[in-house]
């Protein structure tokens, strides 16, 4: 149970209780019988402490003089004596999803190799040398330098429970260069929130803990606080090595990986609506579910592919012929002297001045309505202008021809799976492009086994795109598809 005081809510300390540690109610102090609702207060970061001497921040926290919310906390672990909770040092997340990246038993046991026939006696295995299962890669988030990796302790407990005597905890850990505030813990939980949600291919990602290091004078590292966060109930996370990225299957490419993942949320290029909840979605097919991976697959594709000017001449020279035959008409209408330096900016100062007539014509309406409409156009006519590129039928099938040694024995696979089969050629991307077009225009004719077929693909090729920019094998990337989808 949590209780306490908040300070820097009302101009007195806001008393607070929590049963659960998760939801939160308000204490009325003795001169009032009821506390009046006011305007909603949205901080943050909330200090604060707790009754058993222990000093308390809150994360994300809503406030209305009645109710008070959060998406997380921190307390000090120690009360003698409390940690402030200005900076720390490292953060250890620990839960099943970890356990399962780890590599399970697979990763700390290996079989006893003393040259005895096993076969016919008891099998015998014996733990791995620190160094062999302890990790640590370089990385850069967001600018900070850290070290992530996987660290594992060994509990000895008497107690019959779910961790038995001598079981070892694989802990993932990002530790950080530099000393880092602890306003940037709701950062750490989302990018190895997003790092797990990538490997398990589900959203169903629960921590069992969270704690926070700091390195004491003797530079050993000491716990100094407690995190808890409140997570959407997704379902129970079943996944299992089979499913799951390991950390077997990536090798030293762990921080590429990870820096890579960690830093979509903050470029708003997450595109988690395609990664199911958990392990029923992930069977599922609905027209939403198919609309949601086409969008992902068309994100993913402009950020990690050439674009079409990139790779195919002829388009690259009649798109610099539209733009020239601009320029040129253009110039015609001033002196020798004066279009020779505007031509390089000339571009430029059409689309401004294109903006600036569209924003005249906005003002002439006599409606709030007209004028949003004409400001959308405007801007959707400039972006298709500079967004003339490969078509979703051509961006799909110029991923399947590009990843052919990853993608072709998959994809056989997966037709023998769906009992499908294919007579003479067929245009998968204009099967896939059809159907996205069909739910996007607000017309879908219903699914059938072979849209069902290309959303899976799309699906898979999207971490292809994904592993294939951080630069993991395709050997790699080929084991990892077959064992996902």
């Amino acid at each position: 149970m949590l209780e306490g005081y908040l300070s820097g809510l009302e101009e007195n300390e806001v008393r607070f209780i929590s049963e659960n540690d998760e939801n939160f109610r308000i204490i009325v102090d003795e001169e009032h019988f009821f506390r009046l609702q006011h305007e909603r207060i949205e901080k943050d970061i909330v200090e604060g402490y707790l009754f058993n001497n222990r000093n308390f921040k809150m994360f994300g926290c809503i406030y209305n003089g009645r109710s008070l919310s959060c998406k997380g906390y921190v307390y000090s672990s120690s009360n003698n004596p409390p940690d402030t909770l200005s900076q720390f040092d490292r953060i250890m997340f620990t839960g099943k999803p970890i356990d399962v990246f780890a590599g399970g038993s697979a990763n700390v046991m290996k079989k006893i190799d003393d040259g005895i026939d096993w076969n016919e006696r008891l099998f015998v295995k014996e733990p791995r040398y620190w160094n062999e299962i302890n990790t640590k890669y370089p990385a850069m988030v967001n600018g900070i330098l850290c070290e992530v990796g996987i660290d594992y302790a060994i509990y000895y407990n008497e107690r019959w429970g779910e961790r038995n005597i001598g079981t070892c905890t694989p802990r993932f850990y990002i530790d950080f260069k530099e000393s880092v505030g602890t306003d940037i813990i709701p950062d750490c939980y989302l990018w190895v929130f997003d790092f797990m949600k990538f490997l398990s291919f589900r959203r169903n990602i629960k921590f069992d803990d969270i704690k926070i290091y700091k390195r004491n004078s003797d530079k050993k590292i000491e716990k100094t606080g407690i995190v808890y966060f409140r997570t959407i109930d997704r379902g129970e996370y079943t996944n299992s090595d089979l499913n799951t990225i390991l950390t077997r299957d990536i090798g030293d490419k762990f921080g590429e990986l990870f820096q890579y993942i960690a830093e979509r949320r903050q470029r708003d290029t997450s595109d988690e609506l395609f990664v199911p909840d958990n392990d029923t979605e992930y069977k599922e097919l609905s027209h939403t579910s198919f609309l949601e991976c086409a969008l992902s697959f068309e994100g993913e594709y402009d950020r990690t592919q050439e674009t079409k000017i990139e790779t195919n001449a002829e388009f690259q020279q009649i798109k610099q012929l539209a733009n020239d035959v601009v320029v040129d008409e253009s110039c015609k209408l001033v002196d020798q002297e004066e279009s020779d330096s505007l031509k390089e900016e000339l571009l430029e100062y059409i689309k401004k001045r294109f903006e600036s007539a569209a924003e005249e014509l906005k003002e002439q309406q006599t409606s709030r309505k007209k004028k949003d409409k004409i400001v959308k156009y405007a801007k959707k006519l400039l972006d298709d202008l500079d967004k003339i590129d490969f078509s979703l039928e051509e961006q799909f099938n110029n991923v399947l021809k590009k990843y052919a040694d990853i993608l072709n024995d998959y994809k056989k696979m997966l037709a023998q799976r769906m009992k499908i089969r294919f007579e003479g050629n067929i245009n998968l991307g204009q099967i896939f492009s059809k159907m996205r077009n069909e739910i996007g225009h607000g017309h879908p004719k219903g699914i059938e086994d072979i849209h069902a077929y290309t959303f899976q693909l799309a699906r898979c090729m999207i971490y292809v795109m994904i592993l294939d920019n951080t630069g993991i094998s395709h050997d790699a990337i080929k084991r990892v598809i077959h064992k996902i989808f």
